[in-house]
């Protein structure tokens, strides 16, 4: 079966933008992870290039581009957003919305604070000074993003994830520049699994798991209801065949306002475990950030940070 793209066809000069400026929470740091983690040659479904990121938004119904540009960052941080509506309300809904994506309210100086009773994860804090990852818009998406992210290299998800959006999303075009949306649950659900492992290159238990996934999606919990029982939704979801604990757990801390929750085995996670605090038991681990544990998920991303790097 051919898939047939689903195309929004904008103005070359789009005529509805609307410009706002965000100042976050300093010190502010978010440039190291679009580097790594949005795609320049391959949409994720956002775009990071020069300094600015782009993709598209769905509320209420309509599709809305946005584009972030990264203006400052350190202890005077400033970013400016372009919001493509004609309708004001939606573009203070999609502002909010890129507020909490590039968690622009997070406080580091306070999580700075807190890792002082360890020295070494303090000395780890301040040598990623303000940086955190951004956060995903909901459970579909970052389970959909973790599935394709198991098991393999991070270069390969990358081309496999742009594949899957550049393929399945809604795309624009504005100013010459390319749009992308992550795909919809009611375009995934509809697939076959064959057709959907040999279009993204996948295997056929993550192409299953992610048309299931689809098929959920109205049913699947809002974030809020998430952040309040994490672990409940992780032993919900790991029934799903292709699900195991690593992708629950990296699913919920892509999609929580909150770092309570990180993935103890994922194997990056260890390797900086093992450079910075010389262990590698998952049991010390916990242990270790028993004091920190409001920030979990936050030091497990700083430790993975640790563990892709190259000595």
């Amino acid at each position: 079966m051919k898939h047939t793209y689903n195309i929004i066809l904008l103005m070359s000069h789009y005529s509805g933008v609307k410009i706002f400026k965000l100042f976050p929470k300093a010190p502010y740091l978010i440039t190291p992870h679009l580097e790594k983690f949005a795609g320049r040659d391959f949409p994720t479904p956002s775009l990071y290039i020069d300094g600015s990121c782009r993709r598209i938004l769905y509320i209420d119904g309509v599709y809305i581009p946005y584009k972030v540009f990264i203006l400052s960052e350190g202890e005077e941080p400033i970013l400016e957003v372009k919001l493509f509506t004609d309708d004001y309300n939606l573009a203070s809904k999609a502002l909010n919305i890129v507020r909490e994506i590039y968690r622009v309210d997070f406080d580091y100086l306070k999580f700075l604070e807190k890792c002082r009773v360890d020295g070494r994860l303090y000395h780890l804090a301040r040598k990623y000074y303000g940086l955190r990852p951004t956060r995903v818009l909901d459970i579909y998406e970052a389970l959909v993003d973790s599935i394709i992210e198991q098991n393999i290299s991070l270069n390969l998800a990358m081309r496999i994830k742009g594949k899957f959006v550049r393929l399945y999303g809604v795309r624009a075009f504005i100013n010459g520049e390319e749009y992308y949306s992550f795909p919809p649950p009611n375009v995934i659900s509809g697939l076959n699994p064959l057709d959907l492992k040999g279009s993204i290159r996948t295997t056929r238990v993550k192409a299953k798991a992610i048309i299931e996934v689809a098929r959920l999606s109205g049913e699947l919990p809002k974030v809020d209801e998430i952040d309040r029982d994490p672990y409940g939704f992780m032993d919900y979801i790991t029934m799903i065949k292709g699900i195991g604990r690593w992708t629950a757990e990296i699913s919920v801390a892509k999609v929580s306002k909150k770092f309570f929750v990180g993935p103890f085995g994922d194997l990056a996670v260890k390797r900086g475990f093992k450079r910075v605090l010389g262990i590698q038991d998952e049991g010390d681990m916990k242990e270790i950030l028993r004091d920190l544990s409001e920030y979990t998920g936050l030091i497990l991303y700083l430790l993975a940070l640790e563990g892709h790097r190259r000595r």
